[in-house]
């Protein structure tokens, strides 16, 4: 078994990496900056540009299964060549917006969509994760924060099952290193359901000083998150954060059921990462 990590220098890819290694698996990190990662001694790195399909077959000979990220520029031609490699099965990262009810003009759900039906045409073993809101959201806080200035969050009563990357990629380990999950598709979400303004609290009984949220106009809020994502993904998460419960739901996606761990709440995220906030 030979596995090749995609986004190998983001939050989940990193992380499930460094474990597989430390588990002895035999791991490959792909990255389009593939000089620019941090890897375990003995863990190669390899150039993976889906802008470039040159860049495809020397990053998948002799791979066997593959952790990949949804983007859906020049997925068909990497699938493939993985087929043609030799790739057996392949584990997507997708999203829950995949499916919302207006999941065909929605950008974000349809970038999501556009990966999960082209791996499920060919001929390889799928399983694709569905995860809802991430804890690390919290990360486009952290300036704001740090300046005491207050933080500005579209729809701060909107209750999610924020997880936790560590949640996920317990999850991906799962799927990459057994049979359990082969041909399933997974929704995952945190092990309670916690509003942005109660995230905002938890750091700030964290920080011993409280996190004051604004609410921007729509079009404030789509500037701010263009800075990290496409102007058109920047709607389709804000009305994705619109449609979202403002009474207490039940988290019923947790990880545990998959793995058997108990999910890690956000207050353990934010423990963990305070000092970004400081």
């Amino acid at each position: 078994m030979s596995l090749l990590i995609t986004g190998a220098r983001g939050g989940i890819g990193a992380g499930l990496l460094r474990r597989l290694h430390a588990s002895g698996y035999e791991v490959r990190a792909a990255s389009r900056a593939p000089e620019r990662l941090d890897l375990p001694a003995g863990v190669p790195a390899v150039a993976l540009d889906l802008a470039d399909p040159k860049t495809f077959a020397p990053a998948l000979t002799g791979v066997t299964d593959v952790f990949l990220y949804a983007e859906p520029a020049g997925i068909e031609a990497l699938l493939s060549t993985a087929v043609a490699a030799g790739v057996q099965r392949v584990v997507l990262l997708s999203s829950d917006s995949a499916v919302l009810p207006d999941a065909e003009r929605n950008a974000l759900a349809r970038h999501h969509l556009r990966v999960e039906r082209a791996l499920r045409a060919a001929p390889l073993t799928a399983t694709v994760l569905r995860p809802g809101g991430f804890a690390t959201m919290a990360l486009h806080w952290a300036e704001a924060i740090r300046a005491g200035r207050p933080v500005e969050q579209s729809c701060p009563d909107a209750r999610l099952d924020v997880i936790h990357p560590e949640d996920i990629a317990d999850v991906a380990e799962l799927a990459l290193t057994s049979d359990r999950l082969d041909g399933e598709t997974v929704t995952l979400g945190g092990p309670e359901v916690v509003s942005f303004r109660d995230q905002a609290r938890i750091l700030g009984e964290l920080l011993g000083r409280p996190v004051e949220l604004r609410e921007p106009t729509r079009q404030q809020a789509v500037e701010q998150l263009s800075a990290h994502v496409p102007a058109a993904l920047a709607a389709s998460i804000l009305d994705y954060w619109a449609a979202l419960p403002t009474e207490h739901h039940e988290a019923a996606r947790s990880t545990e059921r998959l793995t058997g761990r108990p999910g890690r709440p956000f207050r353990r995220w934010a423990a963990d990462n305070l000092d970004l906030f400081r």
